[in-house]
């Protein structure tokens, strides 16, 4: 797999490059400006957080960090749309609760993703006949399930493709930019390539730009 390095090969001006940072919603939470407040602009599709919910144990969802609880316990539907800083929120304090380390976590997400894409609510969507056909609208892709964040098509080179993902200084963490290179690895898997890797090659505080390759 490709290693992570920051622009110019130095290390990045935010911990998304600090590997052995793990799971955390009091860390993820205490870096947004405002708590879970946050960026109210930024918004994700309730489908996302229906699929990160589907298979938890009762218990799991029961003894979540009590400001993420409600959302766990009554989520919405498939085509509402909540808070972005709360489904990152949500994703560390699953995998918190469940003990996952950092590679377990993006297993899970993965895997969470590869469910999520062939589902029959978005398999036409994501069911594309090429990874090339799928980053051709990869920004189009992206905005059916995020608002307040945008994803561009950089362009192909001898080493891969890359995408730069822009958001609001701070909604994304460092694992939760990790987490989001494998959906878009779950998402080339959906557009039948055979063995996606995707990294995150540089970050700052609001913009991650991701290697793919297959």
């Amino acid at each position: 797999m490709l290693g992570e390095r920051a622009a110019g090969g130095r290390p990045g001006r935010s911990s998304v490059l600090d590997v052995a940072a793990g799971p955390s919603f009091e860390r993820y939470v205490s870096g947004l400006p405002g708590g879970l407040a946050a960026h109210p602009a930024a918004q994700a599709k309730g489908s996302l957080v229906r699929n990160l919910l589907e298979e938890q144990p009762p218990e799991v969802l029961r003894t979540l960090p009590a400001a993420i609880r409600p959302l766990a316990l009554d989520p919405p539907m498939d085509s509402d749309w909540v808070p972005e800083a709360q489904l990152c929120a949500l994703v560390h304090a699953l995998a918190e609760r469940r003990g996952f380390r950092e590679a377990q976590l993006l297993a899970w997400v993965r895997a969470r993703k590869r469910a999520l894409f062939s589902s029959p609510l978005y398999q036409l969507l994501m069911s594309v006949g090429s990874p090339e056909a799928m980053l051709r609208h990869a920004g189009r892709r992206w905005s059916n399930f995020h608002r307040g964040s945008t994803l561009e098509l950089d362009g192909y080179a001898d080493d891969g493709v890359r995408v730069t993902l822009a958001f609001p200084p701070g909604l994304f963490d460092a694992v939760m930019l990790r987490a989001t290179a494998e959906t878009f690895a779950a998402a080339l898997q959906a557009a039948r390539a055979p063995r996606p890797v995707v990294v995150v090659e540089a970050a700052g505080p609001g913009f991650a730009r991701y290697l793919g390759r297959w």
